[in-house]
């Protein structure tokens, strides 16, 4: 997968063949107002609205209380870039844009969308961070602010796509009682109890996160079987005798003496034969991945951590004491995503 202009004309597409366009001024000005206007668009509540049936911009304006002239440019932005139709002085949410924007929808990403709003501070500081400023530190936001809550449910959105894919893949017999570390929203936890029917599960985060990931899960109706502990993967107490201990999205936040931590305590938290599942993205060996670049740039932006080289992982695990080389699931849904499963025998 690669981020690039399009042409949308046979005389653009030569214009580009020819390098006549600037391409780094239309790509740091494009990318950025086609960001604003889909942030800004789901964040009003417009895509929602247009989900329900078409609407005029009168009615628009009327019932979101937005003002006309800059709600007529957002949507002629969208109707340029295929996510709303024209007709008859109403305007509607495309096919293919209600697949991922309809909050209906079992695959809707509008909450992810809306919290990339939180994230514009992050990229105008990198300036600064590449002159010594110190990165933001995105887990360490007060446990009451709301930044949380549009961060796990954007978070779950996106976990919706692979997460009974991912249940799917998990090799496990029979398993009673899993550990999810930093867990936050539940929701692969819920999976995995959902394709298990004797499985219960245990998600441990930190506080802010456990608290909207309670939320989810109750109005999941999966409370009962999923049950959140304030607590940091670190340092917690993790208990043991799990049969299944997983790590997804968390090994990419930590640095490198604190993976093996990680590992070494998810050991200890395992019960004899039982699993360990490691969910993430790894920096490929021997090729680039845009998204992997992006997102490690990301990663360092919001935390001050790194992506860690694929080939680190299977020493990590040996350091931690599991000596079975760990299985590759690749994630169809989410390229640069993979599953790694071992266990300690």
């Amino acid at each position: 997968m690669r981020l690039s202009l399009r042409a949308d004309t046979v005389l653009e597409w030569l214009a580009l063949r020819a390098r006549l366009v600037p391409a780094p001024a239309a790509e740091a000005w494009g990318g950025m107002a086609l960001a604003g206007v889909l942030i800004a668009a789901v964040k009003v509540g417009l895509t929602d609205r247009l989900a329900a049936g078409p609407a005029t911009v009168d009615e628009l304006c009327s019932e979101l209380g937005l003002d006309r002239v800059p709600t007529e440019l957002l949507l002629a932005c969208l109707r340029s870039g295929g996510y709303v139709a024209y007709r008859r002085g109403r305007y509607a949410l495309r096919r293919a844009a209600r697949r991922w924007l309809d909050p209906a929808s079992p695959v809707s990403v509008s909450r992810f969308v809306a919290a990339n709003g939180d994230y514009w501070t992050w990229w105008a500081d990198l300036p600064e961070v590449l002159q010594g400023a110190p990165p933001a530190q995105q887990h360490t936001t007060a446990v009451t602010d709301d930044y949380w809550r549009r961060y796990l449910y954007g978070q779950r959105d996106l976990a919706r796509l692979n997460a009974d894919e991912v249940a799917r893949k998990v090799r496990v017999h029979q398993p009673r009682t899993m550990l999810d570390l930093g867990g936050g929203h539940g929701w692969y936890a819920a999976r995995l109890c959902r394709r298990h029917p004797g499985l219960s599960a245990v998600v441990l985060d930190l506080p802010g996160s456990a608290a909207v990931g309670r939320d989810l899960i109750a109005a999941a109706g999966m409370s009962d079987r999923v049950h959140h502990r304030d607590g940091d993967a670190l340092t917690a107490d993790l208990g043991t005798g799990y049969d299944l201990v997983c790590c997804f999205n968390l090994v990419h936040r930590l640095t490198e003496p604190d993976v093996v931590t990680l590992l070494q305590r998810a050991r200890a938290a395992l019960a004899p034969g039982g699993t360990l599942a490691v969910l993430d993205a790894f920096v490929p060996t021997g090729q680039r991945s845009t998204p992997a670049d992006v997102l490690g740039m990301f990663v360092y932006l919001s935390s001050g951590a790194r992506l860690h080289p694929v080939q680190r992982l299977h020493s990590w695990l040996e350091q931690a004491g599991f000596r079975t080389p760990p299985r590759c699931s690749p994630v169809r849904r989410m390229p640069g995503l993979a599953l790694y499963q071992t266990t300690p025998e």
